[in-house]
């Protein structure tokens, strides 16, 4: 007789372990989902609803670690931490959706987290999020911060089929820099710059095509082209609600991303009290709002906006913890060429690819990078690690 350890990284290996017993197909699906065990941050709930939450939890086998205010009745808000596996959060979102104090909201979130496939809409299509999947930058800015700015609309479709052809997933194609320190360029300029390159790559090219902007007048010329996706570095906070009816109406996806400041100043000592909660919080708001006019949820990817008023330690935190953003959507990892990949490790370009990797393999699905090729093939070392 042998008693070992196994080791489990998701459903899947849970699943292949029950497999392997020879027990009965009927029960597979049932015990892996008692594998797993999710660790699960609930921040600033309401006491009577974190009281109501520990006794369901407690009722479905799992368990939440609460502050002691909450055990004395008292009123107020509160952190929790469930402790539950799939098997149980099944259970206990059902209970959970007919409780008030905005258990309801807890309900929904544990289903996005634990229960739903990660899928990103766009048009009438979607992106299966399974396994990362890489978007390849083209900079139509000559200013670009990585040095890789492009002027000839043909170089930049030479640009965008080979990328395709390495097996990127997405485009995304930016005609001003976010650099630190940059001095921003206004739409007219932004437009000259991208539209008669996204005439020819659209004309080329069948995977979808991000737009990296903020300003409702691009937006609409690149979507009225035939963009797919627009990739604000704002979170509606520029274009506002003429830039989340346009995307609405076009039904497009939208990436939201984090940015402390401004590009002008947003590296000028950046400070956090808790860096991923700050991020998540700002996130879930422009998330929220973004739904307000009319973009349904699905359409919908977050970005930590790595780079964007954030010091090394900040970046490497937010990279550590991609995978908390997961309950706001499919998540984004931008750290390709970031400055603080370089204060680390220096530019090769090796450096580059383990920052790709990691913001993969910490949980982030859609990986922005300049080096597709390279970041295709690790990961495919990915999927076939989680595969085995």
């Amino acid at each position: 007789m042998i008693v070992r350890k196994s080791v489990v990284n998701n459903f899947s290996d849970v699943l292949k372990l029950v497999k392997n017993t020879g027990c009965s197909c009927m029960v597979y699906e049932s015990l892996a989902n008692k594998g797993i065990l999710e660790v699960i941050v609930i921040e600033k709930i309401d006491n009577r609803a974190a009281n109501i939450l520990k006794q369901e939890a407690i009722s479905v086998g799992a368990d939440a670690a609460l502050n002691e205010n909450i055990s004395r009745f008292k009123l107020g808000f509160s952190n929790i931490v469930l402790f539950v596996t799939a098997f149980q959060a099944h259970k206990l979102i059902n209970k959970l959706s007919f409780q008030p104090f905005g258990l309801k909201q807890v309900a929904s979130s544990l289903k996005t987290i634990i229960v739903d496939k990660k899928v990103f809409r766009y048009k009438n299509k979607y992106l299966d999020l399974s396994n990362p999947i890489v978007m390849g930058i083209v900079n139509m800015d000559p200013n670009s911060f990585s040095g890789d700015g492009l002027t000839d609309p043909e170089k930049a479709l030479a640009k965008v089929v080979e990328f395709e052809k390495f097996g990127a997933g997405i485009i995304d194609i930016g005609a001003e820099s976010s650099r630190p320190g940059v001095k921003l360029v206004d739409a007219k300029t932004e437009i000259r710059r991208l539209i008669v390159a996204l005439r020819k790559i659209r004309k080329h090219v069948k995977i979808p095509i991000s737009i990296d902007t903020y300003k409702h007048e691009t937006a609409r010329a690149a979507l009225s082209e035939g963009a797919d996706i627009i990739n604000d570095i704002f979170a509606l906070r520029k274009g506002k609600e003429k830039l989340a009816r346009l995307v609405a109406d076009y039904k497009a996806g939208i990436i939201l991303m984090h940015m402390k400041g401004i590009p002008q100043n947003m590296q000028v000592a950046p400070q956090y009290k808790n860096c991923t909660s700050e991020v998540y919080e700002f996130l879930s708001e422009r998330k929220s709002y973004a739904m307000n006019f009319g973009i349904k949820e699905e359409y919908i990817a977050v970005d930590p906006g790595h780079g964007f008023g954030k010091t090394v330690k900040h970046n490497i935190e937010l990279i550590k913890n991609m995978s908390v953003f997961s309950s706001l959507g499919p998540v984004v990892g931008a750290v390709s060429r970031k400055r603080f990949v370089k204060t680390l490790s220096g530019e090769d370009k090796s450096s580059f690819i383990v920052a790709n990797f990691l913001a993969a393999f910490c949980g982030a699905n859609i990986i922005r990078v300049h080096d597709v090729k390279e970041t295709v093939n690790v990961f495919k070392i990915i999927e076939a690690f989680r595969g085995i």
